[in-house]
Formats: C-alpha cells, sequence, structure tokens
C-alpha cells in the first residue's frame, strides 16, 4: 500500500537456496517496495544468487525513525551478528548514515569475505548450478567470441582466430552435408523406408498452401519428430 506519509519499516530478507537471511531497516512511503537493503554482503549475495531466489518480508512499521532505530538494535545483536547464517556485518544501529567515519571489525571483515566468494559451498546449490548451466542456451555467436577468446589467450591474432574459426565452420558444414546426404541416400536407411511410406507430395503441397503444423500432422498421422525430419529434408 502507497502512502503520502513516511512509514519506518524492519524488514527480513531471506535467501531461499541457502536459507542466510538478512535484517534491515527501511524509511520509504510505500512499505511493499523492492528494496532489498545496501549492505556489502546482502548485495552480494543477491548479485551471486539472483534477486529472484530472495524473499522479503516487512516484519515491523512504525511512525517514528527513533522506534524503527530501536527496534533494528534490539534485533541485530552482536549474536545475530555472529551467525553464519546471516549477511548482517554490524549490530543494529550500524549501517546507512550511523555507519559514517566509522570502520569494519575485524570479524566484519572476515564475514565480508565469506560472503563475497563466488564459490557456492552447499551440494543442493552446486546442484542447481549444475541444471542451470546445462539448460542454458548459448547462441552460435556467443560460442564463436568463446572460441576467439581462447585463440588470443594463446598467442593468435583477431585475424587468424576468425580465419581459423570460419575454415572449421566450413569443413563441418561440408562433412556434415555429405554425411547427411548418403545417409538419406541410403536404401537400407529405416528412416528413408518410413519416408516412402508418407504421402510426401501431400505433405509438400499442405505445406506450401501454408497449413499449420499441427494440422499437417494431425492429417497425415505424423509425430512432431516425423514432421520436422520431413520438413527438414523434403520441404525447403
Amino acid at each position: 500500500m502507497i502512502n503520502n506519509y513516511m512509514k519506518y519499516t524492519i524488514y527480513q530478507v531471506t535467501n531461499t537456496v541457502n536459507n542466510k537471511v538478512y535484517v534491515g531497516k527501511h524509511q520509504t512511503l510505500n512499505i511493499n517496495d523492492s528494496y532489498y537493503g545496501s549492505g556489502v554482503a546482502i548485495v552480494s549475495a543477491i548479485k551471486k544468487y539472483g534477486k529472484g531466489n530472495f524473499v522479503k518480508e516487512v516484519l515491523f512499521v512504525f511512525d517514528s525513525e527513533d522506534e524503527m532505530n530501536q527496534k533494528e538494535r534490539e534485533i541485530i545483536t552482536e549474536e545475530f551478528v555472529k551467525r553464519k547464517d546471516t549477511y548482517n556485518l554490524g549490530i543494529g544501529g550500524e549501517g546507512g548514515p550511523h555507519f559514517k567515519g566509522k570502520t569494519h571489525s575485524k570479524q566484519s571483515i572476515e564475514k565480508i569475505k565469506r560472503n563475497s566468494k563466488a564459490a557456492v559451498h552447499t551440494a543442493e546449490t552446486r546442484k542447481k548450478i549444475s541444471e542451470s548451466n546445462r539448460t542454458r542456451e548459448i547462441s552460435a555467436e556467443t560460442k564463436r567470441k568463446i572460441s576467439i577468446k581462447a585463440f588470443l589467450r594463446n598467442g593468435k591474432t583477431l585475424e587468424e582466430a576468425s580465419k581459423i574459426l570460419d575454415s572449421r565452420k566450413l569443413k563441418n558444414k561440408k562433412t556434415k552435408s555429405k554425411a547427411m546426404k548418403d545417409y538419406h541416400n541410403n536404401l537400407d536407411n529405416p528412416i528413408r523406408k518410413i519416408d516412402k511410406e508418407c504421402n510426401l507430395s501431400e505433405i509438400k503441397k499442405d505445406y506450401d498452401l501454408g497449413t499449420k503444423p499441427k494440422d499437417i500432422m494431425k492429417k497425415h498421422s505424423l509425430t512432431k519428430n516425423r514432421y520436422d525430419h520431413i520438413r527438414s529434408y523434403y520441404l525447403k
């Protein structure tokens, strides 16, 4: 709810991957805004895991800054900061304007280092990252850039790297084209036998008329894989 007067809140942000929490205070006109904190550790964590893996909950709403600060001091104690499941680096009253002119304690510095590590330690998180990488699609252009950078690291010039990649692309294209042609010209090829059983001329006629793929598949009793195969080798 958006008000026309200031509210003073205490909120908690929870990392749904490792269940670590961050408790902060925030002055706002909208208690349901998207502010998740500006502390070093929580900002680093959000950057690493992605904001979608964090949930924010407003714990308290006050009408004055003094009430907010008092509640923050009650919650974020030394014991709270020392816990391994928090992103808070200083006790309540530190951070923001209250932190000006001060320096982090040795303990806080060590905690910043731990929370800023790029590596993710839990097996569950490693599994999520692995699954994400497997499903991530990399464009041909991105793959080319990665390859060029690898060549540059090995002493090649940009021109040399580009020529090598272009040569490989042409060679792969010719090899693939010849292999597929030989495969489809093989009379014993089971796929070719199946193709003969299809009414290719009627399928092509429907395709040229702009009939929707799902309608073509239904009319000619084709699976999606069979339709994709026919389209790739007979309809273009």
